[in-house]
Parts: C-alpha cells; sequence; structure tokens
C-alpha cells in the first residue's frame, strides 16, 4: 500500500511537535518534511531522521498533504506556494488568529486548492458546535449568550478561534443576527440584546477549555468542552489528512470529514 507523504509545516510549535508523536499511530502515513521558519534554531538540524529546512518550494513538492499549524502570515506564504506549484499538495490547516483582511486573502488563495481548515481538529468540539446549533434554534430569543474559553498562556489570538466557531453556530441555529461583544473594562455598561458575550482567560498550560452559556429567566444551560491531552487534535488532523487526500479542489471542514 502506497503510503501518503506528509509534511509538517511548523514541527517544533506545540501542535506540530505533538503531531510527530502521534504519527506512529498511523500506517497509511509517511513523514515526509519538515519546515521551519528560517529564524528557527532547528533549521538545519536532525528531527525524526530528516532535516529541517525552511524552503516552502521543498515542503510541497515533497508532500501529498502538508499540515500546518503556524501563524496566519506563514500559512499565507504556505497558499502563494500552493499556487505556483503544479503539484496538487493538499493542507490541513488548523492555524487561527487571521485579521478580517488575512482572512479575505486566506479565502481567495484557497480557491481551486484543496485545503481542509479547522480552528479545532478535536471530535468532541464539532458535536459541541452542533448542541450548541440546535439549543440556539430553541432558545435563542429568551437567552442571553455568552462563551468563555481558557488556554495556555502561550496563546496568541483571543477570543480563540474555536470560540468564533461557537458563535457562528448560534448564529447559524438562531436564523437572527447576533452582534459579537469582547468584555472590557466598562463603569457603565449594561448587556444589550442580542449579544453573544465572549470572555478568555489564559494560563499555565490549559490544552483549551470551551463553554457556551444560555441565560434564561429562572434557569440556564451551560455546554462545554474540555481537551485535556493535545493528542486529540493531533490525531484528528491525521485523519484529517487521510481523508483529504483522494477529495477534489475545494474547502473542506471538519464537519465535512464527519459527514
Amino acid at each position: 500500500m502506497k503510503k501518503i507523504k506528509i509534511g509538517i509545516f511548523g514541527p517544533k510549535g506545540r501542535m506540530g511537535e505533538s503531531i510527530l508523536k502521534q504519527m506512529d499511530n498511523f500506517a497509511e502515513l509517511q513523514l515526509s518534511s519538515l519546515c521551519e521558519n528560517k529564524k528557527h534554531s532547528v533549521v538545519g538540524k536532525e528531527l525524526e531522521g530528516m532535516v529541517v529546512h525552511s524552503n516552502l518550494k521543498k515542503l510541497v513538492d515533497e508532500s501529498d498533504v502538508i499540515i500546518d499549524f503556524t501563524i496566519p502570515e506563514a500559512t499565507i506564504n504556505l497558499l502563494e506556494e500552493l499556487k505556483k506549484s503544479k503539484k496538487k499538495t493538499a493542507v490541513v490547516t488548523g492555524t487561527t488568529g487571521f485579521t478580517k483582511n488575512q482572512e479575505k486573502k486566506f479565502l481567495k488563495l484557497c480557491n481551486g486548492l484543496k485545503i481542509l481548515q479547522s480552528f479545532n481538529m478535536s471530535l468532541g468540539i464539532n458535536i459541541l458546535k452542533e448542541l450548541v446549533k440546535k439549543t440556539a434554534k430553541n432558545i435563542s430569543e429568551e437567552s442571553d449568550i455568552e462563551i468563555s474559553e481558557i488556554h495556555h498562556n502561550m496563546k496568541r489570538d483571543v477570543p480563540s478561534g474555536t470560540a468564533l466557531t461557537l458563535a457562528d453556530s448560534i448564529t447559524e441555529g438562531a436564523k437572527a443576527k447576533k452582534k459579537n461583544m469582547y468584555r472590557l473594562q466598562s463603569a457603565n455598561l449594561l448587556r444589550k440584546k442580542n449579544e453573544i458575550g465572549f470572555s478568555s482567560i489564559r494560563g499555565g498550560d490549559v490544552v483549551g477549555e470551551h463553554s457556551v452559556y444560555f441565560f434564561m429567566d429562572g434557569e440556564r444551560i451551560e455546554l462545554t468542552h474540555r481537551a485535556v491531552d493535545r493528542k486529540i487534535f493531533s490525531n484528528g488532523a491525521l485523519k484529517a489528512a487521510i481523508w483529504i487526500f483522494n477529495k477534489k479542489p475545494g474547502m473542506y471542514s471538519l464537519t465535512d470529514m464527519l459527514g
């Protein structure tokens, strides 16, 4: 059986290291290329039996599927390289923190490429999104809705990409326009109707925790997902790499993979 060649973009990041640890659990996959930021100290050194490089063209040429957990600028640079290549390399990306302009550029570059994007590769989170959507469909009108998220002290983006996708699920279920409100210090700011409030906490080595609250008069519903091991994300990304390998060019999500 021919193995799928996997390139890792950002092998020394938290997710990159976790993916490398889980690779041995997937007989269908073969590690083929490791690419890091050219300023990273690991470039030129050996990791998992191969030399880490900083050449995006080399990464594309050596891979059937690239798994990318980097930063928005790096992800966009990768897609620009893919647009120049004749090789139909797929990308599984979990990069978060895009600005609106970066998101527009990302989506434009994805046209004609084979991309699976998910801000959270966990099966549980994607089930939570469906539960949130269904709950919002039934009680969004009579609820004050809040989202809280907790992550480790090295996470850059606030709120998390997953929290934003949970808000999208709320809006989709409610079938009504909701305004995202990011909680800031204020001496006089009452909650308004049709808001989705966001609260973020950063500290320690927390892998990830997301809660959605539906507050009503006399009762409330809390839906929570806690990630206690980063391998749930890396396993999800590796399963996504297998799934997307034989797909036609297009923009996919983990929901598509789960059916």
